[in-house]
């Protein structure tokens, strides 16, 4: 019997809010284990090989393959797909399995050229990429080894992200939200017994590590197949190849890889600047790690929550249900955004010290990873709140104005980069990073004010600055805070009971005063959350209240 699409679905302003938010939650959740499992993961790579030769080459030959698997995974084709499937779903007359067929043959065989194309000129995408190793010995060269080593992934996770769209577009979240975890469970479980053994040489040791990486991929691929095969949607080898809509995907897909995918090609574009800088690849590796944390559970989590409903209501022409759900989407996006950032702002050593100052990682570079790190918080909620924007405009299937608006954003990102790098090292470019997000995200949001004169502006804009205020009397207190804890639990290397401590007792206050400025302000979409974990918190509360 074969599998049916879900019913489109009878939903209210709060119906679809709801559904965004649980799922939201879902993915919010799964990204926060696959991040603290990416923080352990990347401490088993600081603490065996620092910010040394071997350190920067791999991180160097891994931008490359994990920058084209967020430009053409999760960046590009999830949301590209979801737009185009979630309509085919709610389609009697449209027959779904030749789509999704049809889409893996044609982005398998890109893949396979692309991946073979990568490792064959591996040398020349290095030697544009950072120019400045060739002048250190035996740095190209392992970068060049590294890159052909690590080029499959590209593959295998974009299969990964494919089978996440085809999941999200059903419904099903939390399944391919954890792929990710188990790929990190998988590399911080294997890696250090590899590297601790003894038997493998040093100097292969980075190669082991790689290793360890594409095994995980692999998991984090199989797992999702069962549950693709219960819904009938495995795609078929035999498929057709000729499919109208994937040439509608290919049209939607290039442009929306190029906007979704422009704070990763700043990521590229400040890789080639930093390999001037001795160490600076590394820094700027470890301090984006950190804002990679909150991106990802904000971000990330409401942009694929947030596509199916747009699209759903767009095709339904639900313009005032339209407008409620992008004002709850854009406030929650900013309600956990704004204190993200200032968070970090105050806390910027600490954490850098807390979780990478160890081993082979030095005082100094953990102070100019902070300093980067600071730079780089500034830009979260500009790029936090584009994820609002972005799912907008894909699902009325313009993917062409935000490609020109990060066309303009990657100019800004270049050049303050490149100006930036010359006056203050690498926190600089961290800094041109940020600018780039605040001019994409302002040059969209005039647009879309244009477009869409229907939306609640003005409440948006009212909920953002109550937010902000929130914000600030939280990093007021929370730089008080901070300045009570002694500066040598911070400057003393190693991973301490005390630092962790002390950190967790900090961002607990952060997190308690913050949640208490958002209930005296009474914020929608924050407050009801605070609502639900106090709920949790004190259940018996709720049990004895007589049911109605």
């Amino acid at each position: 019997m074969e599998s049916q699409p879900p019913a489109i679905p009878k939903k209210g302003v709060n119906s679809e809010s709801k559904e965004i938010g649980r799922a939201s939650g879902i993915l919010a959740l799964s990204t926060l284990l696959s991040r603290v499992l990416g923080l352990l993961r990347n401490q088993i790579l600081s603490h065996f090989f620092g910010a040394g030769l071997a350190a920067d080459a791999f991180i160097a030959a891994f931008t490359i393959p994990n920058a084209l698997r967020r430009l053409f995974g999760e960046g590009g084709l999830t949301p590209a797909f979801v737009s185009i499937f979630t309509r085919s779903l709610y389609d009697p007359k449209s027959n779904w399995r030749n789509f999704v067929s049809s889409s893996f043959l044609w982005l398998t065989l890109c893949l396979v050229v692309l991946s073979l194309l990568g490792m064959i000129f591996a040398p020349l995408l290095v030697w544009v990429y950072v120019p400045e190793f060739s002048q250190t010995p035996g740095k190209f060269e392992m970068t060049v080894q590294l890159t052909r080593f690590l080029f499959p992934f590209v593959l295998l996770i974009c299969w990964a992200a494919f089978f996440m769209g085809i999941l999200n577009s059903f419904k099903k979240f939390a399944l391919p939200a954890l792929g990710p975890a188990i790929m990190n469970f998988t590399i911080v479980c294997l890696a250090p017994l590899a590297l601790w053994s003894g038997w493998i040489p040093e100097a292969q040791g980075i190669f082991v590590f790689s290793l360890c990486i594409l095994i995980g991929v692999s998991i984090q691929l199989i797992v999702q197949l069962p549950t693709l095969r219960r819904l009938g949607a495995l795609p078929k080898l035999s498929g057709p190849w000729l499919d109208p809509r994937v040439i509608e995907l290919g049209q939607l897909l290039l442009p929306a890889v190029f906007s979704m995918g422009i704070y990763q090609l700043n990521i590229i574009v400040n890789r080639v600047f930093a390999s001037r800088i001795p160490g600076a690849v590394s820094h700027l590796y470890y301090s984006d790690l950190i804002i990679e944390l909150p991106v990802s559970l904000i971000a990330t989590s409401m942009s694929v929550a947030a596509m199916p409903s747009f699209t759903r209501l767009l095709v339904e022409k639900k313009h005032h249900e339209l407008g409620q759900t992008f004002k709850f989407s854009s406030c929650l996006n900013a309600g956990l955004a704004i204190p993200s950032m200032i968070g970090i702002l105050v806390l910027s050593f600490p954490i850098i010290s807390s979780i990478f100052f160890t081993g082979e990682f030095s005082l100094g570079d953990s102070q100019v990873s902070a300093e980067a790190l600071c730079y780089y918080a500034l830009g979260i909620p500009f790029y936090c709140l584009l994820r609002s924007l972005l799912p907008l405009f894909f699902a009325d299937k313009d993917t062409k104005t935000p490609a020109i608006i990060g066309f303009v954003a990657l100019g800004v990102n270049f050049f303050g980069a490149w100006q930036l790098s010359r006056i203050m090292g690498s926190p600089g470019i961290a800094l041109s990073t940020a600018l780039s997000s605040f001019t994409q995200f302002s040059l969209l949001c005039v647009i879309a004010i244009y477009r869409y004169k229907f939306f609640p502006w003005l409440e948006v804009l009212k909920l953002i600055g109550k937010i902000g205020l929130a914000g600030s009397f939280m990093g007021l207190l929370l730089y008080g805070g901070s300045n009570l804890i002694p500066e040598y639990i911070w400057i003393n290397k190693g991973i301490s009971i005390l630092k962790l401590l002390s950190l967790g007792g900090l961002i607990g206050l952060g997190v308690l005063t913050y949640g208490a400025g958002i209930h005296y302000l009474k914020i929608p979409a924050i407050e009801p959350l605070l609502r639900k974990i106090k709920t949790q918190i004190t259940p018996e509360n709720s049990s004895t209240k007589p049911k109605s």
